[in-house]
């Protein structure tokens, strides 16, 4: 009897051969062939479910996208349904730990964030990756801002936060340090990355 293939599975394996193309040696040498090599699948098996590298590309940006802003919806989620800390550490510690996950910590989320920095750089001149990172600009921009919401429903919030303003301060801060953190990691340890974030958010409640 032959094997039954999952689609959706052969996509999502296709989708992170190109991550460790990408990975090691950069998005332009994500070719369908060397993704094909990659993923231990005969060219013409890639072209069964991309018609061509446009198609590839844009699907693998999307997961990409996908799997780091789950990681931190499923922390914000929580947030949400238990409620807010009564406590200064206790806010600081529920706000920071859903941004975190938007940060490249561990080699997981940092493998993600190269990847992630690689296809935002391209679709700065690539028309058809345009969607998709507007797309992304939207899902981290939701997630910032229902962070936000939560921290302003505090009595510890400091008075009269502006959520746009603070939206686009919070958003630069974790562009800056994902950047610096994957550029120069001698120099923007993890450690200090939290620290960051948590000085940032603590600035924004009552002392």
């Amino acid at each position: 009897m032959p094997k039954i293939v999952n689609a959706d599975d052969r996509r999502e394996l296709v989708a992170d051969a190109v991550f460790q193309v990408i990975a090691e040696r950069g998005l332009t040498q994500a070719s369908l062939r060397n993704v094909a090599a990659q993923a231990a699948l005969a060219l013409g098996s890639v072209r069964h479910y991309f018609e061509n590298q446009a198609e590839l590309m844009e699907f693998a940006f999307r997961v990409n996208s996908e799997r780091i802003h789950l990681r931190a919806l499923d922390v914000l989620e929580t947030l949400e349904q238990d409620g807010l800390a009564a406590t200064r550490n206790g806010l600081l510690d529920q706000c920071a730990g859903v941004l975190e996950e938007l940060l490249p910590l561990d080699d997981e989320r940092r493998a993600d964030a190269v990847v992630h920095m690689e296809f935002m750089l391209d679709a700065r001149t690539n028309t058809e990756l345009l969607d998709a990172a507007q797309d992304d600009y939207r899902a981290t921009g939701a997630i910032v801002g229902r962070v936000l919401l939560a921290l302003m429903e505090s009595p510890l919030a400091v008075p009269n936060l502006v959520p746009v303003d603070e939206a686009e301060r919070l958003i630069a801060l974790l562009d800056g340090l994902s950047l610096r953190m994957v550029l120069q990691p001698a120099w923007a340890a993890p450690e200090q990355g939290q620290a960051t974030l948590r000085r940032h958010l603590a600035a924004l409640l009552t002392p």
